[in-house]
């Protein structure tokens, strides 16, 4: 009787030992950088498709933005190496004038996407295109 309960104690205790390893080896801290999507805020921009919308601010009169979580990276490593590969292969241009310390600023056509790298999370900013409305007098006849 003695040999059927330690058997199923060590049982057990495997099964919790192979839920451990899975879980840690599904939590993984470091980013794959292997899959990407458009960014919720501008579809053409890619993101990490580990990433997680945090927070967003769409249709704001001055900008829309996307905050993302995404453990393993840290500003002071700014936009990872195969991040900003992904980046230029989906047809954007770093604007090195603009950048501003953890702040990149890419173009593509007209339009303008600010990423800045936080400690476990970036966010995607697009700034609104100033509109500039013509405004024609009214003319007074004679």
């Amino acid at each position: 009787m003695r040999l059927r309960g330690k058997g199923y104690s060590l049982c057990f205790m495997g099964l919790v030992w192979m839920i451990l390893l899975a879980i840690t080896g599904c939590a993984s801290s470091t980013p794959s950088w292997t899959k990407f999507e458009g960014s919720a805020v501008e579809k053409s921009f890619p993101v990490p498709k580990e990433a997680s919308i945090t927070e967003t601010a769409l249709n704001n009169s001055r900008m829309d933005y996307v905050h993302y979580s995404l453990s393993g990276i840290n500003e002071s490593s700014s936009v990872p190496e195969e991040y900003q590969q992904a980046i230029y292969e989906w047809g954007w241009t770093e604007q090195e004038d603009q950048n501003s310390g953890t702040t990149r600023v890419y173009k593509k056509d007209k339009v303008i996407v600010q990423l800045t790298i936080h400690d476990n999370s970036f966010t995607v900013l697009v700034p609104k295109q100033e509109k500039k409305t013509v405004i024609q007098g009214l003319e007074s006849s004679p």
